[in-house]
C-alpha cells in the first residue's frame, strides 16, 4: 500500500502561514492598544494636575487674563484626554477585529488538521486489514486450505 499523503497538505501550510501571520498582526494592535491606554491614564493624570495648578488660590487676587489662560489650558488638556480616548477605543476595535480574524484563521487550520487527522486514521485501518487479509491468505495457503 502507498504512504500517507494528505491532498490538502499545501494549503494546511498555507492556513497555518496565514494564521502565524494574523497573530503577528493581532499583536502589533493590542500593543498599540497598550500604549494608548497607558496614553490615556498619563493623560488624565495630567487632566487632575492641570485642574489642581490652574485652581486659583484663595485670597490672592487673579486677573481675568490668568483666569482665562487657565481655563483655556484646562480645556485643551480636556481636549488632548478626549483624543487619546478616541484614539485607545479606534485602537481597541481594530484590536478585536484582528483578534476575531485570528480566531477564525485558527479555525480554518484546526478544521483542516482534523480533516488530515481521520484521513490518517482510515489510511491505517485500510493499512491493517490490507496486512491482515494478505497473512490471512500467506496462513491459508500454507495449510494448503483450497478455499481461498
Amino acid at each position: 500500500m502507498k504512504a500517507f499523503s494528505f491532498r490538502l497538505d499545501r494549503l494546511l501550510r498555507l492556513k497555518a502561514d496565514a494564521e502565524q501571520q494574523q497573530a503577528r498582526v493581532m499583536g502589533n494592535a493590542a500593543r498599540e492598544e497598550a500604549v494608548l491606554e497607558q496614553l490615556c491614564v498619563d493623560q488624565a493624570g495630567y487632566v487632575a494636575d492641570v485642574g489642581v495648578r490652574a485652581s486659583p488660590r484663595a485670597g490672592q487676587p487673579t486677573s481675568a487674563g490668568v483666569l482665562r489662560a487657565l481655563h483655556l489650558t484646562t480645556l485643551a488638556a480636556r481636549n488632548q484626554l478626549a483624543d487619546a480616548e478616541r484614539a485607545r477605543m479606534e485602537a481597541r476595535t481594530l484590536a478585536d477585529t484582528e483578534r476575531a480574524r485570528l480566531s477564525e484563521a485558527r479555525r480554518e487550520r484546526r478544521t483542516l488538521e482534523r480533516l488530515k487527522e481521520n484521513q490518517k486514521a482510515a489510511w491505517g485501518q485500510d493499512l491493517v486489514r490490507d496486512e491482515r487479509k494478505t497473512m490471512d491468505e500467506v496462513a491459508s495457503r500454507a495449510r494448503g486450505n483450497p478455499n481461498r
